[in-house]
């Protein structure tokens, strides 16, 4: 595989092997210039080849540099005139690496009496980007947006490849649009097939890429058996090689796409290359364990150690910017094949076994990727050899591959064998020397016969006890047996109990509810009741000590006083428990070094009062015999101040969870539908949150729409819970953009934001009412449910699509043509 893309890159992927590239076709006679487009006749090309047509000769191209271009403007006469076909095109147009999109036209022509379906296919399973464009009745164009930055359901016909079913009227010409862009190299290899030669050769197609697949299995399974066995690392190494080659193979050949990842959209581009870096890691680290480059090539064995890392942490960066990354992945792995090349040469001319059949498996790839290549270039037919040579050099490299671990374990062999030899000589003449040991070690054994026999005394005692402790052990296992058979009958009988449980919860959904909307009321009641406490408990002790104090202070101490209780109206300010000891520790400072007694006592208490950066302005009252009762009187007002601002906002927030439930629920409101442009409510929502706008910009992108009968305010209402809460997840910053268009005969809005998105759970709950990723007091959890329910009383939709830490964008779709 990495030797195939060696060729691939050299030859139609860097800039160096598009002058290569020109300078074969020019050794052909294929010229570069444009030529007139031409009209494809089936009836005609049926005469002389039933089954395909390859449609390069007819392909009339235009290249879109910026790909701004849309169907309508390139139908206009200033860029019809510009669509040329490529002389001596025959199999495939090829582009190479291009930052421009490029537009086909396909002019056919159907001279027979009955309609003709044909099958278009576009025989690259790499390209980022197409759209099939065909004529519909009532002579507009259907367009179907495909591709592999696509999920796999977008394709029109189930393949590997972009297959589009057609059906050609009779008497009559088709013009055929498609758009194309890759960030790979664009090939373009397009062929017309009628759909019973198109299934037949799919079949065949198929069948191939299964043969390799299975061959790879089957190599997998193999040495899989062989490593359990011998437990030899090569093996383990080789088995990854082979899985990692058969996933490249798919995720060039669209495999990988259809059945693997079909769903996936940014993963499909990046796929192959980091698959292809992943495979150059595994084959470098390979090849240093089977031809021991650290033994015959320690320094070069150091420069495929360094490779090994940075081929395994490419991928990576691939992710994070493939579009910049994707020209150098060819270079570095070609890179890569390039090394191991030399290893094995440098092995190969030490007279080491290994390196030979090294470079043998590695020709063997390069020469099915060579075929591939010209066949793809047109230089070359297409047959089962030129079209899956890629996949036969491959799968003869794996059967080769796989001779080096063997080869590499029958040399361990030999050398243990030599070793044993070795040994056993080593063995014999330590033998004579252990007999005579033998002798001496008789001796001293009838004299520690007697010492054991004492001992053996004191075993048979110790014994006893043992046994004694051992049958008390027993009983207590026995017990502890009987114990946990219990609990196994508790855990039966509570698992019989939660199946109930469950049951009755699947029963009870309205009772869901109702527990969500008394945990959501409990939270302020017991805050009302526990600051109705504190104000009781607070008001009591400070009415009863406010006149004595107030009569016990001078003049100036009373107006301290008045002031220290002015501190105390912004206790409801929140303060985090960290940020209050530290600052109770600076004020605590401060009053030692003033000479105040009880220092940190009446430092916990100004903090809490609020009064910490005033603290040298009432040291009068610090210094004063009655100082704790006056802090502690303090301290009594502010905890009245701070329960009635608790009650305060434990009221409100009864009031917004009552105000949620009825809008949910629709209450007694009746809509007030009448015509209504849209975008003026949109308008009017982002006017009502202009204060939380500082630092945001917001794109627009209205297109001119006939009045829609609506609700304008429920719709405004809508509009600010989606805009709030995309400011809430950009956190009041960055971009929000909002569009407005037509689309399948409904009114369609879109809310994007940039922010931190949200995972595939969390989009599965976020219109259940009460539910909420926010922290308590900054949501209840209601916005998305009362959003839901406005947008269906419309008989509209609502649906979301979002990435963990890339953005969400909410897209509503409402009819112009309502019901009663």
């Amino acid at each position: 595989k990495v030797a195939s893309w060696f060729l691939h890159t050299i030859m139609g992927e860097l800039y160096l092997g598009k002058l290569l590239l020109r300078l074969v076709l020019l050794f052909f006679g294929v010229s570069s210039s444009l030529a007139a487009s031409q009209v494809l006749d089936i009836l005609s090309t049926e005469k002389s080849d039933s089954r395909q047509v390859q449609l390069a000769p007819y392909l009339d191209v235009l290249e879109d540099p910026q790909g701004h271009l849309t169907l309508a403007d390139v139908q206009q006469a200033a860029y019809a005139l510009r669509f040329q076909t490529v002389p001596g095109a025959k199999e495939a147009i090829n582009f190479s690496y291009t930052g421009s999109a490029y537009w086909f036209r396909l002019q056919l022509h159907n001279s027979s009496d009955q309609p003709l379906p044909r099958m278009l296919e576009i025989a690259n399973a790499r390209l980022t980007s197409i759209h099939f464009c065909q004529p519909s009745p009532g002579g507009t164009y259907s367009v179907i947006k495909t591709g592999v930055a696509e999920p796999f359901e977008t394709r029109p016909y189930a393949n590997r490849y972009f297959v589009l079913p057609l059906s050609l009227p009779a008497q009559s010409s088709t013009d055929l649009y498609l758009r194309v862009q890759s960030f790979m190299p664009l090939l373009v290899p397009a062929r017309l097939w009628e759909p019973q030669a198109f299934n037949t050769h799919s079949r065949a197609d198929y069948l191939v890429q299964w043969l390799y697949f299975g061959m790879a299995l089957s190599m997998v399974m193999f040495n899989f058996l062989i490593f359990v066995s011998t437990r030899d690392r090569s093996y383990a190494w080789y088995i990854l090689l082979v899985i990692m080659s058969a996933t490249s193979i798919a995720a060039l050949t669209g495999i990988g796409k259809e059945y693997l990842w079909p769903g996936t959209t940014y993963f499909s581009e990046v796929a192959f290359y980091a698959c292809m870096s992943t495979l150059v890691a595994l084959f470098t680290k390979f090849a240093r364990l089977v031809m021991q480059t650290e033994l015959h090539t320690p320094v070069l064995d150091k420069v495929l150690k360094l490779s090994t890392v940075l081929y395994l942490v490419f991928p990576f960066a691939l992710v994070a910017n493939y579009a910049m990354l994707v020209k150098s992945a060819g270079i570095l792995i070609i890179i890569g094949a390039i090394l191991c090349v030399i290893a094995a040469a440098r092995i190969a001319y030490k007279r080491q076994r290994v390196g030979y059949i090294f470079l043998m498996a590695f020709s063997m790839v390069v020469f099915g990727g060579i075929l591939t290549t010209l066949r793809g270039l047109g230089l070359l037919p297409t047959n089962l050899l030129t079209s899956n040579g890629l996949q036969m050099g491959s799968a003869l490299e794996m059967m080769l591959l796989a001779l080096l671990p063997a080869d590499r374990f029958n040399q361990i062999r030999k050398e243990k064998a030599a070793d044993q030899d070795a040994l056993l000589q080593e063995q014999k003449r330590h033998l004579d020397s252990l007999q005579e040991n033998e002798r001496q070690l008789e001796y001293r054994v009838d004299q520690r016969t007697a010492e054991l026999q004492s001992a053996n005394q004191e075993i048979l005692e110790a014994y006893t006890t043992a046994k004694s402790e051992r049958e008390q052990a027993e009983l207590a296992r026995h017990e502890a047996e009987q114990a946990r058979q219990q609990t196994e009958l508790a855990m039966q009988q509570l698992q019989s109990t939660q199946l109930q449980l469950v049951q009755a919860e699947k029963m009870a959904s309205l009772g869901l509810l109702v527990s969500n909307v008394a945990h959501e009321i409990n939270s302020p009641i017991g805050a009302i009741h526990s600051s109705n406490l504190t104000v009781a408990d607070s008001m009591h002790a400070t009415l009863h000590n406010l006149p004595r104090l107030l009569d016990s202070l001078g003049k100036d101490q009373r107006t301290l006083f008045l002031q220290l209780i002015t501190h105390a109206r912004g206790t409801d300010t929140p303060m985090s428990s960290r940020d209050e000891r530290t600052l109770t520790r600076q004020v605590s400072s401060f009053l030692e070094n003033a000479g105040i007694d009880g220092a940190l006592r009446k430092a916990r208490l100004l903090v809490k009062l609020r009064a910490q950066n005033h603290a040298p302005d009432y040291l009068p009252l610090l210094n004063n015999p009655d100082c704790d009762l006056i802090l502690s009187v303090a301290a009594g007002v502010g905890d009245v101040l701070s329960g009635t601002s608790n009650i305060h906002s434990a009221v409100a927030k009864i009031n917004r969870l009552v105000a949620s439930l009825k809008e949910l629920s629709g209450g007694e409101r009746v809509l007030s539908m009448f015509e209504n442009h849209v975008y003026q409510s949109i308008e009017k929502a982002i006017t009502a949150l202009e204060s939380r706008l500082v630092d945001v910009e917001v794109v627009r992108n209205y297109q001119e729409i006939a009045p829609l009968r609506c609700d304008p305010v429920a719709l405004q209402n809508a509009w600010t819970h989606l805009i709030s809460n995309a400011l809430y997840a950009s956190n009041h910053q960055g971009v929000l953009m909002i569009g407005l268009r037509v689309y399948d005969n409904q009114l369609e809005v879109r809310i994007a934001d940039f922010g931190c998105g949200m995972t595939t759970e969390i989009k599965t709950r976020i219109f259940e009412p009460f539910f909420t990723t926010r922290t308590s007091g900054e949501g209840g959890g209601m916005g998305l449910a009362i959003v839901k329910n406005i947008i269906e009383k419309h008989q509209g939709s609502i649906a979301v699509m979002s990435e963990l830490d890339q953005g969400t964008t909410f897209t509503v779709r409402l009819p112009f043509d309502q019901s009663a």
